[in-house]
């Protein structure tokens, strides 16, 4: 694994399972329906964010495509299942590219990258899966997720950071 030292090849698949079933866990349980947007609300990207923090974008990108994907497939929103695998793979994959493991301004600002990837991936695709007006509605529901989410994911990696070190 790229930041966190482990024993072995099967310790990080293990870690990489757990944490995509928390990821599955967060989603599912912190959602709110949004009328209007045909989605809902969760804080599943702070399992996404902090996991690509500490463990790397290959890591990042796995938990983040696989974790929420499972979430809509289970809640029935399977309309979103390959937007939600591509869009929170991307946003793994680039929280863990952006952060270079020095500061807590990268890892704001990567945390940040992944917002935008949130809000901008979701608008693309609603635009045309559905229509315009669902896209543009989206965007606020979906702003409030990536702010959420960044400022926990932050508070989470400054604990578990100094933990792992």
């Amino acid at each position: 694994m790229q930041h966190v030292q482990t024993r072995s090849t099967t310790s990080a698949l293990v870690l990489t399972a757990v944490l995509i079933a928390l990821a599955t866990l967060f989603t599912m349980y912190t959602k709110i329906p949004v009328p209007g947007i045909r989605g809902y609300f969760n804080v599943g990207d702070v399992v996404i964010m902090t996991s690509a923090l500490l463990l790397g974008r290959k890591y990042g990108a796995y938990i983040g495509a696989i974790g929420p994907a499972l979430a809509d497939l289970f809640l029935g929103y399977a309309v979103f299942v390959p937007i939600t695998f591509v869009v929170k793979g991307i946003e793994g994959y680039l929280v863990g590219t952006v952060y270079n493991n020095k500061t807590t301004t990268s890892a704001l600002v990567a945390t940040i990258v992944g917002g935008i990837i949130i809000v901008a991936g979701y608008f693309i695709a609603e635009y045309f899966v559905f229509d315009p007006g669902v896209a543009i509605a989206s965007i606020v529901t979906n702003t409030i997720q990536a702010v959420m989410s960044v400022i926990i994911s932050m508070i989470l990696y400054a604990i578990l950071r100094r933990r792992l070190r």
